[in-house]
């Protein structure tokens, strides 16, 4: 799902021009008809603030409310949103601070459009970089899988059917664009059975895989290594350092292909009959709690309804944690194992925002935004109270975006001071 920064920039001018004062000037609404609320806009709108939506009273008729509402739920949704990721952040880079001795007062901050975030997390990576070049004896390796994002078709059927354009069952198996359908199987599937699992796996292993592995091992090895050991050819041969490709025994690290042995993260097994855990791909029975990792775009929907849709759904998204491996070879001391541990910890909840997590946020920012775009002629007969909401729900909606940025530019600082520290 691909997003682009002219994209993310250009958001939050679109919404800022359905905010503007003038929207809700008097001298340019009529005082009577459709616009006779006036005395109930002059209070503003403190139903959007509490979250109360359903109390707003909208005029124009059933379909303009479901547009207006639609996207005062899915601002509302966006600010909560960027207020979890970043309050997510400055705990998950806070900790990891903490474990490396950092004083208190750099890792304490307060939520604030994204700039809590960003003074806790680039705090933290200014001491990770320290470190590693302090040590830069002591190759430090980070092996990440990033996280896979889905979203509940239940919500998204809901959403559609409130929002006026019911989804026909038929084609929610072909509507499910850039990615997989999954859910509970009752019947075959077709397709790829993946359970979270800690245990013996003989399959494809999505984390740290202990045992054997026949293809996409990336870690330690003390059988025979095949493929690339320590970034020279390595064919059927010991390997001391780092083995990317295959590893007949011994195994430790992550690992794509086939893995005979512990799993830490999730096991995918192919073309199974039953399946316990999760089913991707086909099912001969109709899904149970199905699930789209890609977008969501059924055929016949309101392209206000979708966008609105597919925006609330997206900040209501799951994602399966990031699989992160950190190793050090060389020169070690008690600060690199202080140092590998603590990244071992916190590092995968702060590098999931620069995966899929981020990518869904942008595009609940960017739905928002589109969706503002579409309330222009709805607008007009909304009544003055709607309007009144919209400027509040398209304020929101901008610093959300903003904060949504600098959450995700402050993940990717301590990522970067990995590598560059490295």
């Amino acid at each position: 799902m691909p997003a682009t920064g002219f994209k993310l920039i250009a958001t939050p001018l679109v919404v800022l021009g359905l905010a503007s004062p003038m929207l809700v000037n008097c001298n340019l609404l009529p005082k009577d008809g459709a616009f006779g609320d006036l005395a109930d806009a002059a209070g503003g709108c403190p139903e959007f603030e509490s979250n109360d939506i359903s109390r707003i009273r909208i005029q124009g008729g059933a379909a303009v409310e479901a547009k207006v509402k639609g996207f005062l739920r899915a601002s509302a949704d966006l600010r909560k949103l960027s207020l979890e990721m970043e309050t997510g952040l400055i705990d998950s880079c806070a900790k990891l601070g903490a474990d490396l001795g950092m004083p208190e007062a750099e890792l304490t901050a307060q939520p604030k459009a994204g700039e809590g975030a960003k003074k806790v997390c680039e705090a933290v990576a200014a001491k990770v970089g320290s470190m590693i070049k302090a040590n830069a004896n002591a190759q430090i390796t980070v092996q990440v899988e990033p996280p896979v994002c889905s979203t509940g078709l239940d919500y998204l059927t809901k959403c559609f059917d409130d929002c006026g354009s019911p989804i026909d069952p038929g084609d929610i198996k072909a509507s499910c664009e850039g990615g997989k359908l999954s859910g509970k199987c009752e019947g075959k599937c077709d397709g790829a059975c993946t359970a979270s699992v800690d245990a013996e796996c003989k399959g494809s292993c999505h984390a740290s895989c202990s045992g054997k592995c026949d293809a996409g091992f990336k870690g330690t090895c003390s059988g025979k290594c095949s493929g690339k050991c320590d970034g020279k050819a390595a064919s059927g041969k010991a390997c001391a350092g780092v083995c990317d490709g295959k590893c007949d025994a011994g195994a430790s690290g992550t690992c794509t292909g086939g893995c005979e042995g512990k799993c830490s993260g999730t096991c995918e097994i192919k073309a199974s009959a039953t399946c316990s855990g999760e089913c991707t791909g086909g099912c001969s029975v109709e899904f149970k709690e199905p699930k789209c990792t890609g977008e969501f775009r059924p055929p016949h929907v309101d392209p206000s309804c979708q966008l609105s849709c597919a925006a609330k759904a997206q900040a209501h998204a799951t994602c399966s944690p990031a699989s992160v491996r950190v190793t050090a070879k060389g020169t070690t001391n008690t600060d690199v194992a202080k140092l590998v541990s603590a990244l071992q910890v916190s590092l995968p909840e702060i590098l999931k925002l620069q995966g899929e997590i981020g990518e869904h946020a942008i595009k609940t920012a960017e739905g928002v935004g589109r969706g503002a775009v579409d309330l222009t002629s709805a607008a007009t007969s909304a009544g003055a109270k709607a309007l009144v909401c919209i400027k509040s729900a398209g304020s929101a909606a901008v610093e959300a975006t903003g904060s949504i940025k600098i959450s995700v530019s402050a993940s990717a600082s301590v990522g970067g001071s990995v590598k560059s520290g490295s």
